[in-house]
């Protein structure tokens, strides 16, 4: 008798035991299914600032003779990419190749190039050869590239711009219909808009708008080299002398919620701004790297207005009235401010499940990011 009870308690339990098993190895494929469809749901991008990509052949010495600074800003950029870019490419490319496909393009935005060529030759020459370093780079993903001032910069950079950097964005993105700067390019739900604001079109910001407004993308993205919002002592922002058309461009990405991706200033910062039409966000990056081992920031400003003029009052002293008046006037709309100098590159992600857009920075080829930030939490 004792020896049945027995029997029959081994048996209870061993039902249980089995039945206990599959409530966990369903439990374990249901959110295993479940993480696997968020995953792979999830896009992100890698995003990099200005490059400045420059070899010393590719200049007419005589020409830039004449200009002392930029022949500083020469032989510096032209170290840099013969002594770092090799291996801070690199680095990109591993992070796109080890993402298991999350990783859907690299956007640069703007500054490419260090331009000052000197000559038509010499600028076709700097143009193939920054779509050759392109190339070298060998990525598995496209480019979406956006224009810089240095792009265009110097006798025959435009036209060589036109002819080369048009042609390499039809090639990256496989799209015959690009012909200038101003497109748009969607993956998945993330519209990527590149604005070219030195194109003199007298329907520039309409284009924008059309770009914009005629997706119904989840996520979009402007991509301009210029900042829309002054970030720094220097106030280099968009249309900063036309307050109309800035007007019309805060409207343009508030109405359509587009992020602004941005560069120009060699600085890495996040700052929010409010309209009548909604928040606009900019992030701004910074890939002209000279340390590969660098991990930490320079001095952090978290205080927008007139103090990020008179931190630096060296610089165009005979300006600064008209810089504290226009950091005073835009510090009335402004809720969050991040500054810094910190170069390296970002890892833009998106979700559509959840709707969530996460910004990681990573300092030059650090494999742990600076800092992780919801930028959708920013948007709310």
């Amino acid at each position: 008798m004792l020896l049945r009870r027995k029997e029959s308690n081994k048996k209870s339990f061993l039902n249980c035991m089995n039945r206990l098993s599959i409530v966990i190895i369903y439990s374990f494929i249901f959110f295993a299914l479940h993480e696997a469809t968020l995953n792979a749901q999830e896009q992100s991008f890698i995003v990099l600032g200005d490059i400045h990509y420059d070899r010393m052949q590719d200049h007419d010495m005589e020409w830039l003779s004449t200009k002392p600074d930029d022949v500083r800003q020469v032989k510096e950029y032209t170290r840099i990419t013969e002594e770092i870019w090799p291996a801070f490419s690199k680095h990109l490319r591993q992070v796109a190749v080890n993402s298991n496909s999350k990783v859907k393009a690299v956007v640069q935005l703007g500054d490419i190039s260090e331009g000052l060529a000197g000559s038509i030759e010499k600028a076709d020459q700097m143009a193939r050869g920054v779509v050759k370093g392109v190339e070298a780079v060998n990525m598995p993903i496209p480019w979406i590239i956006t224009k810089g001032n240095h792009d265009i910069t110097g006798p025959g950079a435009v036209e060589a711009f036109n002819k080369h950097y048009v042609s390499m964005f039809r090639k990256q993105l496989d799209r015959n219909d690009i012909t200038s700067a101003n497109y748009a390019h969607r993956i998945g739900e993330n519209l990527f808009v590149a604005f070219d604001p030195w194109d003199k079109r007298e329907d520039l910001l309409a284009v924008l708008e059309k770009n914009l407004s005629s997706s119904d993308a989840k996520f979009k993205f402007l991509l301009v080299h210029e900042p829309i919002i002054p970030i720094n002592e220097r106030c280099w922002h968009l249309y900063r002398n036309e307050p109309e058309k800035r007007a019309k461009l805060l409207e343009i990405i508030a109405r359509n919620k587009a992020i602004v991706l941005t560069a120009h200033l060699h600085l890495y910062a996040i700052v929010k701004r409010e309209t009548p039409f909604g928040p606009v966000i900019q992030l701004s990056f910074n890939s002209v790297v000279r340390d590969l081992d660098r991990t930490s920031a320079g001095k952090i400003y978290t205080k927008y207005g007139w103090n990020l003029a008179t931190d630096r009052p060296e610089w165009q002293p005979e300006t600064i009235v008209q810089r504290i008046q226009w950091l005073n006037e835009e510090s009335r709309y402004v809720s969050f401010f991040k500054q810094q100098e910190l170069p390296g590159y970002g890892l833009l992600s998106t979700n559509p499940e959840n709707g969530e857009i996460f910004l990681e920075y990573y300092s030059a080829i650090n494999k742990t990011p600076y800092e992780r930030i919801c930028i959708s939490d920013l948007i709310q």
